[in-house]
C-alpha cells in the first residue's frame, strides 16, 4: 500500500515526464521542453521572429495600439511585445515569415475602424491564379506564416540526431531562407536514412517530425505522406495525433481535388479540439485559413467554407481563445476584402487605359 502511494506521489510530481513517455505526436510533445520554459513561446516565435518593421506609437491611433496590445495580452504577453505580436497576428504573421506584418495589422485595423474604402494592401502579394497548379500554390506559400520548428529535442535516436542538425538554424533569418532550408533538408535526410527500429509510438514521433519538416519546406506531398504514417502509428499505440492531423489537413489543401468537409471535420477539427490547451491554436487557425484562401483564387473553395472554421471556433473546449480566434478569422476576411478591392481597382485602371489607347487621335491638317 505504501509503495502504491509513493508511486502516485512520484507520478504526480513529474506530469511532464509521464506525458513525454506516452504522447509522441502532439503539439505539446514538440513545443514544450522538459524544463520550466512555457511552450507558448513557440507561438510568439511563429508570429514575430525576425520581424523587420519596428512598431512605434506614431504608427497608429491609440485605439489600434490598444487592440493590438489586448490581443497580445491574451497570449500571455505584455508591453511592446504584446502590441507587436497582436498586430503581427492580425497582419497575417511577421514580415519575415511572409505576412503583412505589424504594419499590415495596423493598416487593417485603421481601415476597419474608420470604415474607409482605401486600399491598404498590395494586390500583388495575394495575386490570384486562374487555374490550379501545385507549383503556383507552393510558390505562394513560401513566405506564408508556417509552423515553428520544434523546441523539444528529446525523443528516439533519429529524432535527436535530426534535432542536433536543426541547431544550425540561423534564427535571425526567416525559415524560408536558403540557408535555413538547407539545414532542414539535412535534418530530413538524417531521419530518412536512419536504421533505427523504434517502438510504434516512437515511429509516430519520427514520422511526425518528418511531416513537420517537409511542411515548413513547402513539400506538401511528402508532408501529407509522413503525416499519414504518423497518424497510423499513433492510432496503433492509442495516443493522440494532433500534430500530424493538422499537417495532413493543411497539406490536403494543395491537392487538385479533395474533400474539404471531410479533411476539416476529421483532421483539422481533431487537431484543435483533441488538444484544447494548445497555445498555438490561434496560429493553427491562421495557417489553415491562409492556405484555404489560396484555393479561393482558383475557385475550388468559396466563402461558404468559412462556416466550417467558424463552427470549430465556437466549440466550448476552446472558449478561452474564442475572441482571439474570431479576430484571426475576421482579419483574414478583411484582408480578402481589401485584396478584392485592389483587384477591382486594377482591372478598372486597366480598362480605362485600354479605352484611352483606343481613342482616335486628333489629326489636324
Amino acid at each position: 500500500m505504501k509503495l502504491c502511494v509513493a508511486l502516485l506521489v512520484v507520478l504526480s510530481t513529474f506530469p511532464d515526464t509521464l506525458l513525454a513517455a506516452t504522447e509522441y505526436a502532439t503539439f505539446e510533445s514538440f513545443y514544450k521542453e522538459s524544463s520550466t520554459v512555457g511552450w507558448i513561446l513557440a507561438g510568439v516565435v511563429a508570429l514575430i521572429a525576425g520581424a523587420v518593421i519596428v512598431f512605434t506609437a506614431a504608427a497608429a491611433s491609440p485605439i489600434v495600439i490598444g487592440i493590438g496590445s489586448w490581443i497580445g495580452g491574451m497570449m500571455g504577453l505584455s508591453g511592446i511585445a504584446a502590441t507587436n505580436t497582436g498586430l503581427a497576428l492580425l497582419g497575417g504573421g511577421s514580415i519575415a515569415s511572409g505576412g503583412f506584418g505589424i504594419i499590415g495589422g495596423t493598416a487593417l485595423l485603421t481601415a476597419a475602424l474608420s470604415f474607409g474604402t482605401d486600399i491598404v494592401f498590395d494586390y500583388t502579394i495575394g495575386k490570384a491564379v486562374s487555374a490550379y497548379k501545385y507549383s503556383n500554390l507552393t510558390e505562394h506559400s513560401k513566405k506564408m506564416p508556417t509552423l515553428p520548428l520544434p523546441i523539444n529535442d528529446s525523443g528516439p535516436g533519429a529524432y535527436e540526431s535530426a534535432m542536433e542538425v536543426l541547431k544550425g538554424i540561423n534564427e535571425e533569418l526567416p525559415i524560408y531562407s536558403t540557408y535555413n532550408q538547407k539545414a532542414i533538408r539535412r535534418a530530413i535526410t538524417v531521419l530518412e536514412s536512419s536504421q533505427d527500429a523504434p517502438d510504434i509510438d516512437e515511429q509516430a514521433k519520427n514520422s511526425s517530425l518528418l511531416s513537420l519538416l517537409n511542411f515548413v519546406s513547402n513539400d506538401y506531398v511528402k508532408a501529407k505522406k509522413f503525416a499519414r504514417l504518423a497518424i497510423n502509428s499513433a492510432r496503433e499505440s492509442e495516443i493522440k495525433r494532433t500534430l500530424p492531423a493538422f499537417i495532413y489537413a493543411a497539406s490536403s489543401l494543395y491537392e487538385e481535388d479533395f474533400d474539404f468537409t471531410s479533411i476539416t471535420k476529421n483532421y483539422f477539427r481533431y487537431s484543435i479540439l483533441a488538444e484544447p490547451d494548445n497555445p498555438l491554436i490561434p496560429v493553427l487557425f491562421s495557417i489553415y485559413l491562409d492556405r484555404m484562401f489560396l484555393r479561393f483564387n482558383d475557385g475550388y473553395l468559396d466563402e461558404k467554407s468559412l462556416n466550417s472554421i467558424f463552427n470549430i471556433m465556437q466549440s466550448p473546449s476552446i472558449v478561452d481563445d474564442r475572441v482571439l480566434n474570431y479576430t484571426v478569422l475576421l482579419s483574414r476576411y478583411f484582408i480578402r476584402l481589401k485584396l478584392e478591392q485592389q483587384k477591382i481597382a486594377s482591372l478598372s485602371n486597366s480598362s480605362n487605359e485600354t479605352r484611352a489607347s483606343l481613342k482616335t487621335p486628333n489629326n489636324h491638317p
